[in-house]
C-alpha cells in the first residue's frame, strides 16, 4: 500500500516538526494539574486541555459536561461520584510520626476515601494475616501484604468484617523504588472502577515499602496504634469531556483518543498532549480525507458517556480511531501496537501492520500484537457501538508507581519517536479512504464437535443494549456476578461483539477462537454460556433460539431415577451444568421438593481462622445464620432458605444443611454448632439411619460429603481441629473449635471424581450409581446404605484411598508417607 521509503520519510518529517519544548511544557503542566486526583483538579485539567485546543485553532472545540453522580449509566457504565480532599494523614500515636500525608503526596490517600470526624479518630492497624487468623478488625485499618493489590475482592470482605479501611504498600518494582508509593485505582466496594452511590465508606492509605515494613513490624507486635485524620468527601457533580474537530474532505470522522484524569506523567498526559500536537501537524500538512476528532475523557467512563450522547449507533459517522496511552517511559521501553477487535471492519488494522513493517528498524521497541482487543477504551469497538480503535501504548518497567510523576521519568527521545510514529500512523489512516484498503478477516478456527459445542449450535442470542455489559447496572448490586475475563480482557468480549442474532454460539465460538488464536476448553465455554443466560435474564440479550429444560423435564428425570415421596435425599446441585433451566435454581429446588419426601441441601460456610494452617481465603466470614450470602455451596440451599418458610437449617457452624419434608427436623436438629462436621450427630448419619440416598443434580461425584462421614467413622488420621469465628447475637465475636474437621486435599476433589480410585473400586465392588441424562449433564443417585457398606470396606482395606497419589500434593503425600513409614 505504501512504500517503506515513503513511510520513513513521513516519520522523519513529523519528528522534525514536533514542537518539542512546547510539548514537554504542556506535558508537565497537564500532569501537575491532574496530580491531586480530586474532581476539582480534573476540572482544571479539562479546562487546560480545552484551552490548548483553542490555542491551536481547533474547529468546534468543546468542553462538555456529563453527570458524575454515582448513578447515571452510559453504555452500562455507572458514572463515578466526584471526590475531593484537602487533608489526609496517618500518624503513630506513640511518637506522632507521620506515616502518610496527602498534602505531601497525593497518592497517600486512595481516591474515594471518606472523612473522619474533624478531630480525627484513634484506632489500630492489624495485618491481613492477623485478621484472617481471627483478630477482631472492627474499627481497625488492615495492613495488606506487599503482594495483595487493593481492589474490590479485598475491600469488600474488610468492610464486611467491620474494618474501616486499609493501608497498602503494594508497588510495582518495589525494590527499585523503595521510597515510592502506588497510585491505587479501581479499589471500590461495589466492584466498579470508581466509587458510586453503591459503595460503602472506607479510608485507604498508600505508603512506601519502607513505611509498610515498619507498620507490619509494629502491628505484628500489637503496638501499631494510629491517629487517622481525613476530610475527603464524595459528591454529585460533573465529568468533563474535551473534544475538537479538524474538518476533512469527508464528514465522517477519524478519532484520536486519549484519557484524562490519571495523575501520572506518562499515563496519560503524554497521550493527551501528543494527540493535540499530532492533529495540528496533520492539519498543517493539508486537509485530511476524514475529519479528525480529538477526544479526551475519563478512561472508559467518559468515552462511554460521549459515545452515548451521539445516539443509538455512535459509529455510524466514525470510520474508526486510535487511542494513545503512555507514549513515553524510561528505558527499557516498548510501544505496543494493539489492533482493534474485528467485529467492526477497520482499515486502520491493516495500516498498523504496514507502519510496523516499515518502521520497526527506525523506531526501536515497536511490538505489534497479533490479536485485536476490546479492553479499556478499545471497548468502543464493540459491534453495538461501532467505533474500532487501535491502541498505541507504551510499556515500561513501572506501573502506577509515583516515580512516574517526575519529568525525569520521561525519556525524551522515546517520547518524540513514539509521537512521530503515532503521527505517521494516524495521518495514513485519516488520509486513506477505507474502501481502498483490503481488510483481511481472521478465519474462524476449524470446526469441532463435542456435546457442549453441539449444544451451543442450538443457541442464538441477540444484543439488546448498546455497549458491553460492564457495571451490570440492571442487576441488583448484591446479586451481580463477576463477568468472565473482566468482560473486556479476553474471549468473552469477542463472543458478545460477534453476536448478530443470526449466528449460533458454536459458530461464534469458532470465530472467537480464530480471532484470539486460542482454543476454548469446555470449562470456559460452559462459564460463558452460563453468563449469557444471566445477561439474557436481566435484559442485556435476547434469546432468539435456545434449548430449555422445564419443570416437567426435571420431574420426569427424577422419577426415571426412581425417586418417590418415600425418599430422603441428600442433595448436591449444580443446575446450570445441565443447560438453561426455565426458572433456574428455584425450579430445580421446587421439582426436587415435589418429587422426594424429604430433601436436605448443603449450606456450608467458611468461618475458619485455622484449618490445617492459618486461613488465607478472602471468602472468610465469621459464621452468622442470618448471612445466607456466606453460603458457598451453590444456589439451591440459599433458594430453600429464601423461598421456603418451612425450611429448617441445622446449627452447625461450617457444615450446616437446610431441608424440608417430614424427616427434616429429625435429621437436622441434633447436629450441634461445634460437633464434628460429619460425625454421628450430622445429617449424613441421620440420613443413613433413615435409608436415605444422595442425589447429584448436574454434578459429578466430586461433592460427595458422605465420604467425609466414612472418614469420621474410621477416625482417619488426617482429620484435625478447626478454629472458627462466630458472630453472636450482640454483634460481638467468639472463637470456637471443632474436632475431627476436614483439612487438606482429597483425590475426589476434581471434576473427574467419577473415574478416580475410590469410585472406580467402589463400582467394581458393586456400588450402584443410577444415572439419567438431563440436558448437558447427568442426575446421579446412590443409596446411602450401599455407599456406607462398600465405602467402609474399602477404607478399612486401604485407609488412604481417599488421598491423591500426587507427590506434589504436600497434604496427601504427608499422610501416605506416614502409612509407608
Amino acid at each position: 500500500m505504501y512504500s517503506k521509503d515513503s513511510v520513513i520519510s513521513l516519520f522523519r518529517n513529523f519528528h522534525q516538526l514536533i514542537r518539542k519544548e512546547e510539548l514537554l511544557s504542556r506535558l508537565q503542566t497537564l500532569s501537575g494539574l491532574e496530580y491531586p486526583q480530586t474532581s476539582p483538579a480534573q476540572e482544571r485539567a479539562a479546562e487546560y486541555t480545552f484551552e490548548l485546543l483553542k490555542k491551536d485553532d481547533f474547529f468546534q472545540a468543546e468542553l462538555l459536561k456529563f453527570p458524575a453522580d454515582g448513578k447515571t449509566v452510559f453504555h452500562d457504565k455507572i458514572m463515578p461520584l466526584c471526590w475531593d480532599i484537602s487533608k489526609g494523614q496517618l500518624s503513630l500515636l506513640s511518637t506522632g510520626e507521620i506515616l502518610a500525608d496527602y498534602e505531601q503526596n497525593s497518592f497517600a490517600v486512595v481516591s474515594g476515601s471518606t472523612a473522619t470526624p474533624p478531630e480525627g479518630i484513634n484506632t489500630k492497624i492489624i495485618t491481613e494475616s492477623q485478621m484472617l487468623a481471627g483478630e477482631d478488625p472492627t474499627g481497625a485499618l488492615i495492613m495488606l501484604p506487599p503482594s495483595t493489590r487493593p481492589c474490590n475482592t479485598v475491600l469488600r470482605p474488610l468492610l464486611d468484617l467491620g474494618a474501616i479501611g486499609f493501608v497498602s504498600d503494594n508497588l510495582s518494582n518495589r525494590y527499585q523504588s523503595p521510597d515510592a508509593c502506588q497510585w491505587v485505582n479501581g479499589c471500590t466496594d461495589a466492584g466498579d472502577w470508581h466509587v458510586t452511590l453503591e459503595d460503602r465508606d472506607f479510608i485507604g492509605f498508600s505508603v512506601s515499602p519502607k513505611i509498610g515494613d515498619k507498620i507490619r513490624s509494629l502491628a505484628e507486635k500489637g503496638i501499631c496504634n494510629v491517629h487517622v485524620l481525613c476530610d475527603a468527601k464524595r459528591y454529585a457533580g460533573d465529568m468533563h469531556v474535551v473534544t475538537g474537530l479538524i474538518p476533512g474532505k469527508q464528514k465522517k470522522e477519524f478519532w484520536i483518543a486519549a484519557h484524562l484524569y490519571e495523575p501520572l506523567m506518562n499515563d496519560d498526559s503524554t497521550g493527551v498532549t501528543a494527540a493535540v500536537e499530532i492533529a495540528k501537524m496533520i492539519r498543517d500538512a493539508g486537509q485530511p480525507e476524514y475529519s479528525i476528532r480529538v477526544i479526551f475523557a475519563h478512561e472508559l467512563y467518559g468515552f462511554a458517556a460521549y459515545a452515548a450522547s451521539l445516539g443509538q449507533y455512535p459509529g455510524e459517522n466514525v470510520v474508526g480511531g486510535c487511542n494513545l496511552d503512555d507514549l513515553a517511559s524510561c528505558q527499557p521501553g516498548t510501544l505496543k501496537l494493539v489492533p482493534a477487535g474485528e467485529a467492526v471492519p477497520f482499515h486502520g488494522n491493516e495500516i498498523l501492520k504496514e507502519c510496523y513493517q516499515a518502521l520497526n528498524e527506525t523506531v526501536p521497541g515497536l511490538d505489534l500484537e497479533s490479536v485485536g482487543q476490546y479492553y479499556d477504551d478499545l471497548a468502543l469497538g464493540d459491534s453495538t457501538v461501532g467505533i474500532p480503535l487501535t491502541w498505541l501504548m507504551g510499556k515500561g518497567k513501572f506501573w502506577h508507581n509515583s516515580v512516574q510523576c517526575s519529568i525525569d521519568y520521561i525519556d525524551k527521545d522515546i517520547f518524540f519517536r513514539t509521537v512521530a510514529f503515532s503521527a505517521v500512523y494516524i495521518s495514513l489512516c485519516a488520509n486513506t479512504p477505507a474502501e481502498t484498503v483490503s481488510i483481511v478477516k481472521t478465519p474462524s478456527a476449524p470446526e469441532k464437535h463435542t456435546p457442549l459445542r453441539d449444544y451451543a449450535a442450538q443457541i442464538v442470542f441477540k444484543r439488546k443494549t448498546v455497549g458491553f455489559p460492564f457495571s451490570l447496572a440492571k442487576i441488583p448490586h448484591r446479586n451481580r456476578p463477576a463477568l468472565p475475563d473482566g468482560m473486556i480482557y479476553g474471549p468473552f468480549a469477542n463472543l458478545l461483539a460477534n453476536m448478530d442474532g443470526v449466528k449460533n454460539m458454536a459458530e461464534i465460538i469458532l470465530e472467537t477462537e480464530g480471532e484470539r488464536k486460542t482454543e476454548l476448553n469446555d470449562g470456559q465455554i460452559q462459564r460463558y454460556l452460563r453468563m449469557l443466560n444471566v445477561l439474557e435474564k436481566y435484559g442485556y440479550l435476547e434469546a432468539v433460539k435456545r434449548p430449555e429444560l422445564n419443570e416437567e423435564d426435571i420431574i420426569a428425570a427424577l422419577k426415571e431415577l426412581g425417586i418417590t415421596k418415600d425418599d430422603l435425599l441428600l442433595v448436591h446441585a449444580s443446575s446450570s451444568k445441565c443447560g438453561f433451566i426455565r426458572g433456574g435454581a428455584e425450579t430445580v429446588v421446587d421439582c426436587i421438593c415435589k418429587t422426594a419426601g424429604t430433601a436436605l441441601f448443603t449450606t456450608f460456610t467458611n468461618p475458619y481462622i485455622f484449618l490445617g494452617g492459618v486461613n488465607r481465603a478472602w471468602s472468610y466470614r465469621p459464621f452468622s445464620p442470618e448471612n445466607i450470602r456466606a453460603i458457598w455451596t451453590g444456589k439451591a440451599g440459599r433458594v430453600l432458605l429464601e423461598k421456603y418458610p418451612e425450611a429448617i437449617r441445622s446449627r452447625h457452624i461450617t457444615h450446616s444443611w437446610t431441608g424440608v419434608g417430614p424427616l427434616a427436623e429429625e435429621c437436622l436438629s441434633v447436629h450441634g454448632p461445634t460437633d464434628p462436621p460429619c460425625g454421628e450427630t450430622s445429617p449424613l448419619a441421620k440420613a443413613l439411619e433413615r435409608n436415605g440416598k444422595v442425589l447429584y443434580f448436574g454434578t459429578t461425584l466430586a461433592p460427595s460429603t458422605f465420604l467425609h462421614y466414612l472418614e469420621d467413622q474410621v477416625r482417619s488420621e488426617y482429620l484435625d481441629t478447626a478454629v472458627c469465628k462466630v458472630k453472636v447475637s450482640d454483634g460481638t465475636f467468639k472463637t470456637v473449635t471443632i474436632e475431627r474437621h476436614l483439612p487438606g486435599h482429597r483425590d475426589f476433589y476434581t471434576l473427574e471424581a467419577d473415574n478416580r480410585k475410590f469410585f472406580t473400586k467402589a463400582v467394581a465392588a458393586g456400588l450402584e450409581v443410577k444415572s439419567v441424562q438431563l440436558g448437558l449433564a447427568k442426575l446421579q443417585l446412590i443409596d446411602l446404605k450401599q455407599f456406607y457398606e462398600i465405602g467402609m470396606k474399602l477404607l478399612k482395606e486401604e485407609p488412604d484411598i481417599l488421598l491423591c497419589d500426587s507427590e506434589k500434593c504436600l497434604f496427601c503425600s504427608k499422610f501416605r508417607k506416614k502409612k509407608q513409614d
